[in-house]
């Protein structure tokens, strides 16, 4: 929802759809006799959703079939404007399907307009991020500058960043949306760079314990 969302919907900032659900059903809880409409991208995550909040009392529980998808499909053989604004992110390589010209979403690095989706290329992290093409650059299609030194360094540094991060919770909220006017704050905490890795890297004598 971060970069596409239909104009005026309920976008709950959340990692997961089971945090997702439980926020919406908190949201609405005092309107359980409203109608109530469910998107998502091809349709399959609605059906869940919908019978989870019947379950839980909602009385008028709608879905738009087929999903943002079939909508695009069909407003496009229709000549009919598009009440969906940016992309639609979708799970295979492209991470995105650009539903109408908006960028909505801002890079998770610089804050610069941005809606295109990558994976860290430190194979270590692979954290799904927004990045600029700036940034792609900068950062060499990294989430930050330790994972642009881990990508780079040597197979017994990495075995050392993995145990650290094995012995560590992951750190994909950094990115979480109510956290980005911190967010060079938060990537100087989180993000220190690895001197005990540089050094190993360039010790002859390394030893992993």
């Amino acid at each position: 929802s971060e970069v596409g969302h239909f104009k005026g919907a309920l976008c709950p900032d959340a990692d997961t759809f089971r945090e997702e659900i439980r926020l919406v059903e908190k949201e609405l809880k005092t309107k359980k006799d409203h109608k109530i409409l469910l998107y998502c991208t091809g349709g399959i995550r609605c059906e869940k959703a919908s019978a989870y909040l019947r379950e839980k009392g909602f009385s008028d529980v709608n879905q738009l079939h087929g999903g943002i998808i079939e909508y695009a499909q069909q407003i496009k053989k229709a000549g009919l404007k598009s009440n969906f604004i940016g992309k639609n992110f979708v799970f295979d390589e492209r991470l995105g399907e650009r539903i109408s010209e908006d960028v909505i979403a801002r890079c998770h690095q610089c804050g610069a307009p941005a809606d295109t989706h990558t994976n860290c290329n430190n194979d270590d992290c692979h954290l799904l991020f927004i990045q600029c093409e700036r940034c792609s650059k900068e950062y060499e299609g990294c989430c930050s500058e330790e994972c642009m030194t881990i990508k780079n360094s040597s197979e017994e540094v990495r075995l050392v960043y993995r145990k650290k991060m094995h012995e560590q919770y992951s750190r994909s909220k950094i990115f979480r949306s109510r956290l980005r006017p911190d967010l060079q704050k938060i990537r100087k905490a989180e993000h220190e760079p690895l001197q005990h890795e540089r050094s190993l890297n360039k010790n002859a004598n390394l030893e992993i314990k």
